[in-house]
């Protein structure tokens, strides 16, 4: 069975895991939006490449564009000459409080413009931190600073990478408070896009002849 292909974008390590491409050495150890997909469909799928969101190759779009639409199309362009049936992403809001609605439209404009890829993709408001807060049970994190965001994270002691990947492999959306809510549109859109995808795939294949 041909397993369904993901392309991952992220700000960094956290979210792309050894996938970042900081490193000579590159690994395939996982990152936050690996870990959280996993929880929503554990196999039938594959990453197939990952960019972090710094060497995203901007979108040539025409008039004016907000640069983050033309880094979310970007990124989706890049997953379609990979081949992806799916994308997915995180962006930090940092202190941008337009980002979040920015990085709406343009997924919006992502589906319209690359019909035949899932968009899986989101911002953390007002950083990742943040929504591993959420994970862990923490409410109102999404009013934190950006600032208080990582050091509250720092201070339960969950501030590096692997205590992220933890938190994202022991998360249930129904038990993440209600006010994060960019987090948990995220994980419901990918509790819906991935399974559907592998099952469209497993069909695919079981009608094949042998």
């Amino acid at each position: 069975m041909s397993l369904v292909r993901v392309f991952l974008g992220g700000e960094g390590r956290n979210e792309l895991g050894g996938r970042a491409g900081h490193s000579v050495y590159p690994s395939e150890e996982p990152g936050v939006i690996e870990t959280l997909l996993r929880g929503c469909q554990p196999d039938g799928w594959q990453v197939c490449g990952s960019t972090p969101w710094c060497k995203i190759t901007k979108f040539a779009a025409k008039g004016p564009t907000p640069r983050e639409e033309r880094n979310v199309l970007g990124l989706v362009l890049m997953a379609k000459r990979a081949q992806s049936h799916v994308v997915a992403f995180v962006r930090d809001a940092d202190t941008d409080k337009d980002r979040p609605i920015v990085i709406d439209a343009a997924i919006r404009k992502a589906d319209e413009t690359f019909p035949g890829i899932d968009v899986i993709g989101g911002t953390a408001v007002p950083v990742l931190e943040a929504w591993v807060l959420a994970m862990r049970g923490e409410r109102g994190t999404e009013a934190m600073s950006k600032v208080d965001a990582k050091r509250r994270l720092d201070e339960v002691g969950a501030a590096d990478t692997a205590a992220m990947v933890e938190a994202a492999r022991r998360v249930v959306v129904d038990k993440i408070s209600q006010d994060a809510r960019g987090l948990r549109r995220w994980l419901l859109k990918a509790s819906d896009a991935l399974p559907r995808r592998v099952k469209a795939a497993r069909s695919t294949s079981a009608r094949q002849p042998a």
